[in-house]
């Protein structure tokens, strides 16, 4: 079987979506091989993590900072390039765009083919930090995007972005988790792990603005009715622990792993997955709380502006409202009352994750992507 190095620019906590794609691989008989930008520094630097020969490379970069990321990536790639030369492997297989320059340079000294996997539309994720530069960095996204072998992305709407002037499409694996992990779980312990109690929402996610972060913890009151499990990393993680040591119902959970997410998402009678759809790449991205939802029966709250909004309102699996704190608040009220319409919303959301989202069959896109590129696999 192939073996497969994969880059990223995170430090691997780790990254739900890689998580998912190399264990899938694993199984499948392949090696996975990951080199990571340790960009907050402290995490092992070699190690091997459930299957995958991880190696984390720094320099320390701020992740809100674009100036240091644009001045900083170029020294990763070069390490990561340095580290790669050592490395055995029959495919590069790149994790969003700022990792694609690299792993052209890679493909093109190891003679190996290239795996192009875009998580989101990055110009978009970029452009309130960049401005204008965000346009260019989409041109050039499109244009080397053209040279990889093949392209795997998450949803449709990306799927024809980077299909355009390629003779192959696109392939397309959702961020839908791998449900195998939840048997055996029963929500009354989760829900005593963390301490719980009434009527339980989640957010496990990216703690970063245009989230519904503070809208969230602020929503909230320590009445004991509601209990808000929220867990994640980011720049507004000092704004959730305080909320949490201010008020009994805020449990902060701090980063949680991709399974554990899952399990306390199945202990939640309401997930959260609000996101501003002003936000380019938020518009049109397919969050992996929604999919998390869906694939656990549980209902959810989204924003009114997604993409991803008129799906749920014709499944009828979760709330659609305006990106507004009140709007949430009357939701919130309106959920606690209403169990029958909750038990209705999961069994709907279910239902169409089994028949169109599930990682069944999204993971088949990532072994043929693979036997494309290397033969029987």
């Amino acid at each position: 079987m192939p073996s497969t190095l994969m880059l990223l620019t995170n430090p691997y906590r780790p990254d739900p979506r890689v998580f998912r794609e190399a264990r899938a691989l694993i199984r499948r008989g392949a090696n996975v091989q990951l080199i990571a930008w340790d960009r907050d520094g402290g995490l092992p630097e070699r190690r091997e993590e459930d299957g995958v020969d991880v190696t984390r490379l720094g320099p320390r970069c701020p992740f809100r900072s674009a100036g240091k990321v644009i001045s900083r990536l170029p020294r990763f790639w070069f390490r990561a390039l340095k580290v790669s030369r050592k490395m055995r492997f029959d495919i590069v297989h790149c994790h969003d765009f700022d990792t694609l320059p690299l792993g052209m340079i890679i493909s093109k000294l190891r003679r190996k083919p290239l795996l192009y996997d875009s998580h989101e539309l990055y110009s978009a994720m970029i452009e309130k930090d960049v401005g204008r530069v965000a346009r260019l960095v989409w041109i050039l996204e499109k244009a080397m995007s053209k040279r990889a072998d093949e392209i795997v992305t998450v949803n449709e709407t990306l799927a024809e972005k980077l299909s355009v002037g390629r003779t192959k499409t696109a392939r397309i694996v959702t961020n839908s988790p791998d449900t195998g992990v939840l048997d055996g779980t029963d929500a009354k312990q989760i829900r005593e792990k963390y301490g719980l109690r009434g009527f339980v929402i989640s957010y496990l996610g990216s703690l970063e603005p245009g989230r519904f972060v503070e809208e969230l913890v602020s929503s909230v009151e320590p009445s004991g009715k509601v209990s808000l499990a929220i867990g994640g990393n980011g720049t507004l993680m000092p704004v959730v622990e305080r909320a949490s040591k201010g008020n009994s119902a805020v449990k902060f959970l701090s980063t949680v792993g991709t399974d554990e997410a899952l399990r306390i998402t199945w202990a939640s009678d309401l997930v959260i997955a609000m996101l501003d759809p002003t936000n380019p790449n938020y518009k049109a991205s397919m969050p992996v709380k929604i999919l998390d939802a869906m694939a656990c029966g549980r209902p959810f709250v989204t924003s009114q502006g997604l993409d991803i909004a008129k799906r749920v309102a014709e499944v009828g699996c979760g709330f659609v409202i305006p990106y507004d704190k009140e709007a949430f608040k009357e939701t919130l009220k309106k959920a606690e009352g209403a169990p029958k319409l909750l038990l209705e919303m999961g069994r709907k959301g279910k239902e169409h994750y089994d028949k169109e989202l599930s990682w069944e069959r999204s993971q088949e896109e990532i072994f043929k992507a693979y036997a494309a590129l290397v033969g029987d696999f």
